[in-house]
């Protein structure tokens, strides 16, 4: 009895490293698709709602990542078509960018960010899903 409520209390505070995959949907506090950047370093979340793509970055411990200095591309893949959306910086940890495209849902989007953070990293999103 002992060993399995250890088990359980030992993978209860596992679960929080497992938050955020490429591979499973995950929403996230803004209510998009968030991800984990290779390594873990920085949580990306896009949300998209008619032809505009919306990134939030916060570090591994979800508080917000300075987006200021840098830049990011996603790649909107949407009915056989691939739209370049270029994103900037809009203040704080936020970054915005628009496409002519309607955002819906089975949309998948391959980000590409550079010097945010510090860092530049590349992941893909399915932002309504």
């Amino acid at each position: 009895m002992l060993k399995s409520l250890i088990i359980a209390a030992v993978l209860a505070i596992a679960s929080p490293a497992f938050a955020h995959t490429d591979s499973k949907f995950t929403k996230g506090p803004n209510g998009g698709h968030i991800v984990d950047a290779p390594g873990g370093v920085q949580h990306l979340e896009m949300v998209a709602k008619g032809g505009d793509l919306t990134l939030y970055v916060t570090d591994a411990n979800e508080k917000p990542v300075a987006t200021d200095g840098g830049s990011a591309e996603a790649q909107v893949l949407l009915s056989g078509k691939k739209y370049v959306v270029a994103l900037t910086p809009a203040g704080g940890h936020i970054m915005k960018g628009k496409g002519d495209f309607v955002a819906t849902k089975g949309m998948r989007v391959i980000l590409k960010t550079k010097n945010v953070g510090g860092g530049s990293h590349q992941v893909r999103l399915t932002p309504l899903n």
